[in-house]
């Protein structure tokens, strides 16, 4: 069995996410997880942020917010 590489960068935390997308620590984990009540454009903004930061979801993330509610 081989180990995958160790990540030689962190993964952006949400303070890093929220400061290049300029919203909330909570506005940033809603999109995360799926969630209503933020705005097409703040999401699109959060979205790109990600991007740039080179974020990779998690799997479980992934799961829960594919999973119905």
């Amino acid at each position: 069995m081989t180990l995958p590489a160790p990540r030689t960068t962190a993964a952006p935390r949400l303070s890093d996410i929220a400061g290049q997308a300029a919203v909330s620590e909570a506005t940033v984990s809603r999109v995360l997880n799926g969630k209503q009540g933020v705005a097409d454009t703040t999401r699109q903004r959060v979205l790109a942020a990600l991007d740039i930061l080179g974020y990779e979801r998690p799997v479980r993330l992934r799961q829960r917010s594919a999973a119905p509610d």
